[in-house]
């Protein structure tokens, strides 16, 4: 470090006076200190707000699934699965490296209400819901089209959110037709999540509607028109398949063709006063008996019969005249694939 000697030998050398040199040596020094608080204080801000972003160490989340097989939808049968459902196809619509394409780094997916994605980044969700939003967290939402679709988008610094709408609304009563895309930042504000969002629901709309059939026409009481389906399984179908599958099985159970049955949007059907019902998630079953293996209550408003582990979930229901437990010893192996 220089001392007074040595400015006052500069100053006598350049004939400048000395208290300039001892001013910039001054300016000098608290440019340097102004720096080093500058960068003290981004490093404390950058701990404190963990923008050193890094993926979940445990997943899926406590409230997430794992993801599992699940047999891809065809034409607008995506407006009509149920929710678990409709997350897993979702969530596996394209593949991992196309999620990772869009997103711009590895990503996590998992399933539950919605399929939830996250990167280092950036926290994803996408559902099937059953209108566009009028108004989002982010403000008043725009109107625009994606995949040549009516769209509704609004974004502010934490995000974007995208609705669009894959299938008319009114027509169909019980449908979720709407395809909602949120992304936001997960630490620190993200750029570009308006085109990264246009950019995921254009590849899920691609991958979760390939051609096929289109939703049946529903009356305002949901009753849609009776289709013979092959025998099998009602998981992860869509709502109307599973009512033509409980149509079948209640014909052949009752040992009468199913020509008069009356199936319904949401998963029901009615045959010679006999109701079979699919219900994703229902009143808890208290169990006072088993049928096919399953748990089950019998009570005067009809026969539950518990699907999964979770008393409180998935549930076929039946109601009507007639040995009701019979029937549903019948039906249930059929329909869960036995």
């Amino acid at each position: 470090m220089a001392t007074p000697n040595d400015y006052r030998a500069i100053a006598r050398r350049t004939d400048r006076p000395m208290w300039i040199w001892a001013g910039c040596a001054l300016v000098s020094a608290l440019l340097l200190f102004g720096v080093g608080i500058f960068v003290a204080i981004t490093l404390l801000n950058r701990d404190d707000t963990g923008t050193e972003a890094k993926l979940p160490e445990v997943w899926p989340s406590k409230s997430g699934q794992e993801l599992r097989p699940v047999m891809m939808p065809t034409g607008e049968m995506v407006a009509a699965l149920t929710d678990e459902t409709a997350a897993q196809v979702l969530c596996q619509a394209i593949p991992e490296q196309r999620w990772e394409e869009i997103l711009g780094g590895r990503t996590l997916r998992e399933a539950g209400q919605s399929c939830h994605a996250v990167t280092a980044e950036l926290d994803v969700s996408t559902q099937m819901v059953p209108a566009l939003p009028e108004d989002t967290s982010r403000g008043l939402p725009t109107k625009t089209t994606v995949a040549g679709k009516l769209a509704v988008i609004a974004t502010d610094k934490d995000g974007t959110t995208l609705g669009v709408e894959l299938v008319e609304v009114a027509p169909h009563i019980g449908a979720s037709p709407v395809l909602h895309v949120s992304l936001r930042g997960r630490i620190v504000e993200s750029p570009e999540t308006e085109k990264k969002a246009r950019a995921l629901a254009e590849a899920l709309i691609a991958g979760a509607m390939p051609p096929g059939p289109k939703l049946p026409k529903t009356g305002k009481d949901g009753e849609i028109p009776l289709e013979k389906t092959e025998p099998g399984p009602i998981k992860d179908k869509p709502l109307p398949v599973i009512s033509w599958l409980l149509c079948g099985e209640l014909g052949r159970a009752l040992g009468v063709p199913p020509d008069n049955a009356k199936p319904n949007f949401f998963a029901a059907c009615e045959l010679n006063g006999v109701t079979a019902d699919y219900s994703e998630l229902s009143t808890a079953v208290a169990p006072t008996t088993t049928i096919a293996g399953r748990p089950a209550q019998v009570d005067g408003r009809g026969v539950f019969v518990q699907l999964t582990g979770d008393p409180a979930g998935q549930t076929l229901k039946f109601k009507g005249p007639g040995d009701l437990v019979a029937l549903a010893e019948k039906m249930v192996p059929p329909l869960l694939g036995g």
